[in-house]
């Protein structure tokens, strides 16, 4: 009788842990540059809960689709960063070349795109072993990466090329590119992989790409040198976070009109879009806080103090 309540109560104990682990706050991981650091939120408490030491210039977030892994690039540590979203420790760091920016993984979370600010390419690396297939050459100065839902194609805004480069990733060659608006840094995929949506620096902008024939459908006004972008509430909504006047532009992705603006913090950078696809999350370089947006009601409704210099530059969500 003993073994069996050993055994009833261990089993409950395990059912409570699980359950405890399915029903855990997603995570937001934020890089914070000049603090050589991530931040790691829980969502649920609104607030930092752990600081991961990340040497060498942290920028750019990818977290595996599992939320398993974030990947971090260091620029000043010529690679990037792997972070094991369990134990919030640093468990590799893998070196690619020294103007690492942009980053992401791929939707089966078997490889991890790196863009190279300075030799103009984008490097493919396998993560079981972290060795580079290959070196694709694109435009000048790559930032933004965004790989499509059905893992078949990576694209890349190549910022001093004023355009947007559409891999295909079996033969790991290019298969077009548009011109967009002018220093294209960050972008983003709709859920069907139908519309990119690329924020222009210089132009105060976004581009409408239309993924599939990589044309152009609308250029969207904007406000003062938009960084990055994010898709909510089933993708009817874009927010661009404005860097030179700290707001968020919100604009509607039917009519493709900006709808409001709304103030955040000092100049905000990175942007992602929590899994409940309704709060909006929001870097802010200058004040080291993240600003968190009600997608349907349009204002902040929270600021988590993190790092200084969060910059958070990618998909910066786990699971």
């Amino acid at each position: 009788m003993f073994s069996v309540n050993k055994m009833t109560v261990a089993m409950l104990v395990a059912t409570v842990f699980l359950s405890a682990q399915v029903m855990a706050a997603p995570y937001a991981y934020i890089s914070n540059q000049l603090d050589d650091s991530v931040s790691v939120i829980d969502t649920d408490q609104a607030k930092v809960v752990n600081t991961i030491s990340v040497p060498g210039k942290p920028a750019g977030i990818a977290v595996s689709p599992d939320g398993r892994y974030c990947y971090v690039s260091t620029p000043e540590g010529k690679g990037f960063a792997v972070l094991d979203t369990r134990t919030n420790q640093l468990l590799n760091k893998v070196e690619v070349s020294d103007g690492a920016l942009g980053i992401v993984v791929a939707p089966d979370g078997k490889r991890v795109y790196v863009a190279d600010w300075y030799t103009n390419s984008v490097a493919v690396l396998d993560v079981s072993n972290w060795q580079v297939i290959k070196r694709i050459a694109v435009g000048e100065s790559p930032s933004g990466l965004v790989i499509s839902p059905n893992n078949q194609w990576l694209y890349v805004a190549n910022r001093l090329s004023n355009s947007v480069s559409k891999i295909d990733l079996k033969s790991l060659t290019i298969e077009a590119t548009v011109d967009v608006g002018k220093h294209p840094f960050g972008l983003t995929i709709d859920s069907k992989g139908e519309r990119i949506y690329v924020a222009n620096v210089q132009s105060d902008n976004v581009t409408v790409v239309d993924a599939n024939r990589m044309k152009p459908i609308r250029t969207v006004k904007v406000n003062m040198l938009p960084y990055a972008t994010t898709l909510a509430l089933n993708d009817s909504r874009l927010f661009v976070t404005n860097q030179d006047d700290g707001s968020v532009s919100v604009v509607d992705t039917e009519s493709l009109k900006e709808i409001a603006l709304i103030k955040v913090g000092d100049k905000p950078e990175g942007i992602s879009t929590h899994p409940d696809d309704r709060h909006v999350y929001v870097a802010n370089w200058f004040d080291g806080t993240v600003s968190v947006i009600d997608g349907k009601l349009l204002k902040v409704v929270d600021t988590i103090k993190t790092g200084e210099g969060s910059r958070a530059f990618g998909q910066f969500f786990g699971k």
